[in-house]
């Protein structure tokens, strides 16, 4: 059994002002090559998949009746659209908004059956990322003996930085789920949660990743990046009663915006600023 919820979008005020700040850091340039450095600014909009998990933070012991792991929700949807600015050649710094999501999650396992919930809620971020060139060029796919014709052309490069999280609900509204398994061939399990408790709606997460810019002629094209996303702080805690075959336990559950995505973006080139030597 699986339960994924989203909830709607409320007014965005607060949004304002963590944009303003993001505006003023993309303003500050750092030095390149003083001789004839191609400076280039991007937009980049981006789209991808993630999986996203919860931690525990109060775990009931384990019994031989049952095992509590983990669940996670492996097709949550992810965006972002990024200002991108190339530093030097080797550098690239990028700044702006994208939305992830919190996720709340638990799996209960007997020998004979289980029941796993996961629900979902969307968080916006505003991250500040770096990116840094490791290998340049590879080629994969000779496509004729003699020319410099091949399939693919990309560059490696590492990924890292921090990002700002706003969690932009004070609670989640709806019902408190209760489920349970009462087949009577079947280990019985119930399950009953209490409402989500909202301890923080602003919180902070650090990213690292690695990524492949594929390239045409010389121009960046499509690049792909696989990225670990990890929660520094716990947002939203959720208590949760159950039962396995009339023997009762707890457990509690925290969001924190933990996410692992794989992501596509295109960078759209806005303008591109030669420095020339003085003379």
């Amino acid at each position: 059994m699986v339960i994924r919820t989203k909830r709607g979008i409320p007014a965005m005020d607060k949004t304002l002002n963590l944009l303003r700040v993001l505006s003023i850091l993309l303003l500050i340039g750092f030095p390149g090559n003083p001789a004839s450095a191609q400076k280039r600014l991007s937009i980049k909009p981006t789209v991808g998949m993630q999986a996203v998990f919860s931690d525990f933070t109060i775990r009931p012991l384990y019994s031989t009746q049952s095992r509590l792991g983990r669940a996670f929700d492996g097709s949550s949807d992810f965006w972002s659209c990024l200002i991108q600015y190339e530093v030097n050649p080797k550098v690239r710094l990028a700044a702006g908004i994208s939305e992830s999501d919190l996720s709340l999650g638990y799996r209960i396992t007997t020998p004979t059956s289980a029941v796993r919930q996961v629900t979902l809620a969307p968080l916006l971020q505003f991250p500040l990322k770096a990116d840094l060139l490791l290998k340049e060029n590879i080629r994969v796919g000779r496509l004729d003996p003699i020319g410099n014709h091949f399939a693919m052309i990309f560059n490696w490069y590492a990924t890292a930085g921090v990002s700002l999280d706003w969690f932009r609900f004070d609670n989640f509204e709806g019902a408190v789920l209760s489920a349970g398994i009462n087949d009577p061939r079947l280990d019985r399990v119930e399950v009953s949660e209490r409402l989500p408790n909202v301890v923080r709606r602003l919180g902070a997460s650090v990213q690292a990743g690695f990524g492949f810019q594929f390239k045409n002629r010389d121009k960046d094209r499509i690049d792909i990046q696989i990225v670990y996303s990890k929660g520094l702080q716990k947002m939203v805690l959720m208590d949760v009663d159950f039962k396995v075959n009339g023997s009762a336990s707890a457990l509690q559950t925290a969001a924190r915006g933990s996410a692992f995505r794989l992501t596509l973006s295109y960078p759209i080139r806005l303008g591109k600023r030669v420095e020339r030597p003085a003379e």
